[in-house]
């Protein structure tokens, strides 16, 4: 009887652990922004606005003015709350 309490209080945990793990970006303050933007503006950082790089996802040619402009406010929202 004691075994099947502690498997009970035991998977209890586990599932209630992970429904919280699994709840991603619902309580956070910080603005989401795509994996393939994060990446343009990781090519973009030493960048002139008129350079153009190649999108590392689709492969299209993209200026790094386009990609400052499409992604400015979501990036300053999140320096913000890292400073």
């Amino acid at each position: 009887m004691n075994k099947f309490i502690i498997s009970a209080f035991i998977s209890a945990l586990i599932l209630g652990s992970t429904s919280v793990f699994a709840s991603g970006n619902v309580e956070s303050a910080v603005t989401p922004i795509r994996a393939q933007d994060l990446l343009n503006i990781m090519s973009c950082k030493d960048k002139k606005a008129e350079d153009q790089i190649k999108d590392r996802v689709d492969g299209t040619k993209i200026s790094c003015g386009e990609v400052t402009k499409k992604n400015e406010s979501a990036v300053n929202a999140n320096a913000k709350l890292f400073k």
